[in-house]
């Protein structure tokens, strides 16, 4: 765990147990003292899990629709040790055909067929071929919008191509 995570959660628990003390040595009903201890709990929930997200852990949000790959990390699924498998992407986002000012991490679960794309990408990379993620709407998306009990189907598909040659301009 990180030292400014544990700071953190050591702050809220001493601000929690504040709370607690003035709640039972208060004379205000019962409920608005429950209602207290429930959002005192809930705001460390919250912060918690917000700092984590600004930490540096890959995000869970859907990937851009159109990224600079940096590196990949495939972690593949084993049934012995209960791990669904997931696949860790460092990307930059594209918009507009600029590039934004920082890398992010995705992270997206584990597919078979994405695996094999990843895999082709990072051996491009390595021999010196930049790659361009694209990601669209899949078609098991379009099935699962018509048909619901299908929810946790991929949600997006994700191509790589090699980045084009930057065309210079004439002298």
């Amino acid at each position: 765990m990180n030292e400014i995570l544990l700071i953190l959660a050591l702050a809220y628990a001493f601000f929690s147990a504040l709370v607690l003390i003035a709640v039972i040595y208060s004379k205000v009903t019962w409920w608005i003292k429950a209602g207290l201890i429930v959002i005192a709990v809930g705001f460390y929930y919250a912060s918690y899990h917000g700092w984590q997200n600004s930490q540096g852990w890959a995000s869970k949000t859907d990937v851009p629709q159109q990224f600079l790959l940096h590196y990949a990390i495939i972690e593949e699924p084993n049934k012995e040790e209960n791990i669904t498998g997931q696949i860790f992407f460092w990307l930059s986002d594209i918009r507009n055909q600029q590039l934004s000012a920082n890398p992010r991490a995705h992270v997206v679960p584990y597919s078979r067929p994405l695996h094999s794309k990843v895999e082709d990408a990072l051996r491009k990379i390595r021999e010196g071929t930049p790659q361009i993620g694209l990601s669209e709407p899949s078609k098991k998306r379009l099935v699962t919008e018509l048909d619901p009990s299908q929810a946790n189907e991929d949600e997006k598909a994700i191509l790589f191509e090699d980045l084009p040659d930057l065309a210079l301009p004439e002298k």
